[in-house]
């Protein structure tokens, strides 16, 4: 069973439950994601900043991440397995080929994408990529204000 709400809807609910049965409960304060209108502002602007950049999305996108400071980490991965890489993580960046143990190894630089943030992060990342925007001398009031 799944329940949310306040405190008195969630115990009418747990008391519905079986007395003689054990259980585990979980209780945490709902985090506040990205909304779908964020998203789709950010893809707008990513797409207009690669098309102006001649630059694919994906690397346009772990551009900005990067500007962000988003949270990151490194991967050291065999050749072979760089597209899954980029598959598993869609902020994956190539930073170099290495030698490991006597084998070539790629290194990404792999990104907490924005779909792991909240609505202020989120927030933060598009205002980043509209300074990206506004550097490169992109109009952003359509994406920005739509059809007003």
């Amino acid at each position: 069973m799944k329940t949310a709400g306040k405190v008195k809807e969630i115990i009418t609910d747990l008391l519905k439950l079986d007395m003689d049965k054990f259980y585990i409960c979980e209780i945490k304060e709902p985090k506040s994601k990205r909304s779908l209108e964020q998203n789709k502002l950010l893809w707008k602007l990513i797409h207009r900043i690669a098309k102006e950049t001649y630059q694919d999305d994906m690397d346009v996108y772990c551009a900005v991440l990067e500007r962000a400071d988003a949270l990151s980490d490194y991967v050291i991965t065999a050749t072979d397995m760089g597209e899954a890489l980029r598959k598993t993580f869609r902020g994956a960046k190539f930073v170099r080929m290495q030698e490991v143990n006597g084998k070539d190894c790629y290194i990404f630089k792999v990104y907490l994408g924005s779909s792991k943030m909240n609505t202020a992060e989120m927030t933060e990342l598009i205002e980043i990529t509209m300074q990206v925007c506004g550097e490169l001398g992109i109009d952003t009031r359509e994406e920005w204000y739509g059809d007003c």
